[in-house]
């Protein structure tokens, strides 16, 4: 050898079949990454020799398609941006696209912010309200047995006192 290592070539139908995709689905997602300046081996007549970095780019491209939830073109360009060493959310993000929904999801927060703020002043009324009518409670209770009590004193003293005593 001369420093150059070997690679494995495949076809077309084992690429398709190593992936897991038509061999129509395959040409297609080819033809995307040549019109993003991919390039891969082929012969004079055009037919198309797979290497092992080429089954790494596609594998990858159809990651992203299928778990990012991307459009193919999307998917296309962050496989692109990924080889030449760039980050993929850079390239691929359509701001237009989402600027609608992260505008739309700004206003739902600040309603909800709104909301919560709200339900914690009711939540603070009502601690206070129930508080204070404990603390009503417990005066109330503490009264009752305070008269309760001297009622009992007044009953003992009175069991106490002998019947001449009794109009003293």
């Amino acid at each position: 050898m001369t420093g150059e290592s070997k690679q494995a070539v495949y076809s077309s139908s084992d690429v398709a079949t190593l992936l897991q995709i038509k061999e129509s689905t395959l040409r297609k997602y080819c033809l995307l990454l040549m019109d993003e300046g991919y390039e891969f081996m082929s012969n004079g007549l055009g037919h198309r020799a797979y290497t092992d970095t080429d089954l790494i780019t596609l594998r990858k491209l159809i990651e992203l398609k299928n778990e990012a939830s991307m459009t193919l073109k999307q998917a296309t360009q962050a496989v692109m941006a990924w080889k030449k060493g760039n980050s993929v959310s850079d390239s691929v993000i359509d701001t237009d696209r989402y600027n609608p929904l992260l505008a739309e999801f700004s206003l739902f927060r600040e309603q909800q912010e709104n909301f919560n703020k709200e339900l914690l002043k009711q939540l603070q009324k009502q601690q206070d309200y129930i508080d204070n009518r404990l603390e009503q409670r417990d005066q109330v209770l503490m009264q009752s047995l305070k008269e309760s009590l001297e009622a009992r004193k007044e009953i003992a003293a009175a069991r106490q006192k002998k019947w001449w005593q009794f109009w003293k």
